[in-house]
């Protein structure tokens, strides 16, 4: 019996019992690492025998690609559409915010009677409406920012020293009796998602867990669990290692390891044996591995494992999902948010009679520009397969990194490490035609609302307290807690909206609320001390400025409040400044706390 058989009965009968036989999705996405991580990969590399093992077991998608860093990848993973369209193409400046309109996996995970949760990074926006639970998620376990350390994170966090948010709860990391010596964020995000799964499994509900790991992202520090002689990397890749073990010996425990899709990839490249990592637009920046083993529904287990080489993305896992478990899409879906990616569920058996030309023809953009507003041509990359019947002749990827550089073609299929650049061998025109086509189609989705801001929304129920951070001032960087100890200069604005006209305190600190008594606006702290005596702030929209003042600060306190009266509903951006005696500018606000009073 073909493959293709087996697991179409195989969701027949799934789908008759509905609530109790549903599959569990599992996915499970480490951050900065690619094949090298993993001795499956490279033999003489970080030893992972659990993740080598579910490899084995797996169907393995080898031409696997997702966006060459963090916020992008996870945009377009968790819509089926392309990053830079739902409004994210870096990490930081607001714009790793997710547009709010956007429908996300979890959402369609939760209408379709699956419980939904987020264990470890995000990375999307930390303020309503971009938070987690605003996107779908029942159950969150998260870091606020991009790792821990960064500045948004609970104060002074660590891998293996941290207090995190549970479920708006905030809970002091300690080692637990998980197997796994010591405390490190790993083994607590791994050890929420599996009191989750427990708590669905009592329940009888099918869950959706989505377990994004902040590692193996810098700054590296060991983990309790190091083994002698290896550096603070491998340790904590080999720490991810034994936390899958975990994860698959509590499937096998709980007797649902078949009937659950477990998923395993990393969210961008990062030192393998292909040209560029993280960042790049080159094969290394994007391709990475992907595992996806369900026993009962004819994907891998022992002695079942395979690969597929077909062209797959970030953006193919939704519809994916929703292919191979009927999941119906969120009602009146609007067609600016149409889902881009494509199912590649023909292409899991072993049957190529089913495997539609569309999907074969299709082409992916992936780009990553890390730019205030997007540019064209800035770091695209173009993939497409070219097939003769049932096999597939070339893999090409048209470059180009900047307006001001050439175009580059590679038939990766041939040349894995991109180094013969064919783009002038006229015999490739019409594929470089081709592939420039689909890129100005890209564009133009892109373009369409590339001068919208996501705004943070002020004075809501659903966030009565806002902390704006520095992190997504537009125009700046300042990303990292280092930057709020060595009291790093710099003003942006951040874009918000404020939900009702009204009176709203300001409260514009240089040290975070949770080490008030340890600090004052001016004292050292754990950093560099700022002869603060004064704070601007300024609100506005457009040609009309709501409020401009300035305030002499008190050393003694810890920070220097506004209260702002009759500030407009709607759309507006904020900006501040701390500055010393003289009027220059110093250090900077870089937290900022905001509420409606009432």
């Amino acid at each position: 019996m073909k493959l293709i058989t087996t697991f179409t009965l195989c969701f027949m009968a799934i789908a008759t019992t509905f609530a109790q036989e549903r599959p569990n999705v599992i996915f499970v996405m480490p951050d900065d690492i690619s094949h090298n991580a993993f001795s499956y990969y490279k033999k003489n590399g970080p030893q992972t025998p659990y993740i080598d093992k579910l490899a084995e077991e797996s169907v393995r998608l080898t031409d696997f690609h997702v966006s060459p860093s963090c916020s992008p990848t996870r945009a377009a993973l968790l819509t089926g559409r392309p990053s830079d369209v739902v409004g994210v193409w870096h990490t930081i400046n607001g714009r790793n915010m997710m547009r709010a309109d956007e429908i996300t996996m979890a959402d369609i995970f939760k209408a379709n009677g699956y419980a939904t949760g987020l264990f470890f990074k995000w990375h999307l926006g930390d303020n309503y409406p971009f938070r987690p639970k605003d996107r779908g998620f029942e159950y969150v376990a998260w870091i606020k920012g991009g790792g821990t350390g960064q500045q948004p994170d609970y104060w002074n966090n660590t891998n293996n020293h941290a207090s995190i948010w549970v479920n708006d709860k905030l809970v002091k990391m300690e080692d637990e009796d998980d197997g796994i010596k010591g405390a490190f964020t790993n083994n607590f995000f791994f050890n929420r998602a599996m009191e989750f799964m427990d708590d669905n499994i009592e329940k009888k509900k099918p869950f959706f867990v989505y377990l994004p790991l902040g590692t193996a992202h810098a700054p590296h520090v060991k983990p309790p669990d190091t083994r002698e002689g290896v550096n603070a990397k491998t340790g904590t890749i080999e720490n991810i290692d034994k936390n899958m073990g975990r994860l698959m010996q509590f499937l096998d425990d709980r007797g649902i390891a078949d009937n659950t899709i477990l998923i395993f990839t990393t969210d961008n490249g990062g030192g393998t044996h292909l040209r560029g990592g993280k960042g790049s637009n080159y094969d290394g920046g994007t391709r990475v591995p992907s595992f996806v083993r369900w026993k009962n529904g004819g994907l891998g287990g022992v002695g079942k494992a395979r690969e597929v080489t077909p062209l797959t993305a970030h953006i193919d896992w939704l519809p994916t999902f929703m292919d191979i478990l009927d999941l119906e899409d969120i009602p009146n879906r609007p067609e600016k948010l149409k889902i881009r990616g494509k199912s590649f569920k023909p292409f899991l058996d072993t049957d190529p009679s089913n495997d539609p030309v569309e999907y074969k023809n299709r082409a992916v953009t992936i780009n990553d520009m890390w730019t205030e507003f997007p540019e064209k041509y800035k770091k695209l990359s173009v993939k497409k397969d070219i097939w003769q019947g049932n096999t597939i002749i070339h893999k090409w990827r048209l470059i180009r990194n900047s307006a001001d550089s050439d175009w580059e073609l590679y038939d990766v299929l041939v040349d894995e490490k991109q180094k013969i650049d064919v783009i002038k061998n006229p015999a490739h025109k019409v594929i470089v035609s081709e592939l420039k086509e689909e890129y100005e189609k890209w564009w133009q989705l892109v373009d369409e609302r590339s001068d919208e801001y996501t705004r943070i929304i002020l004075g809501s129920d659903k966030e009565p307290k806002t902390d704006l951070h520095a992190m997504d001032f537009h125009g700046t960087v300042i990303w990292d807690q280092d930057a709020v100890k060595k009291g790093a200069t710099g003003s942006g604005f951040i874009a918000v909206e404020f939900e009702k006209t009204g009176t709203y305190n300001f409260d514009l600190r240089r040290w975070p609320k949770e080490i008030e008594k340890e600090t004052t606006l001016t004292s050292a702290g754990s950093g560099v001390a700022l002869p603060i005596a004064s704070a601007r702030i300024k609100i506005w929209n457009g040609d009309t400025v709501y409020v401009d003042e300035t305030q002499k600060a008190n050393s003694k306190a810890d920070g220097v409040k506004f209260t702002l009266k009759n500030l407009p509903k709607g759309p507006a951006f904020i900006q501040t400044w701390f500055y010393d005696v003289s009027g220059k500018m110093i250090g900077a606000v870089y937290y900022n706390y905001v509420h409606l009073k009432k």
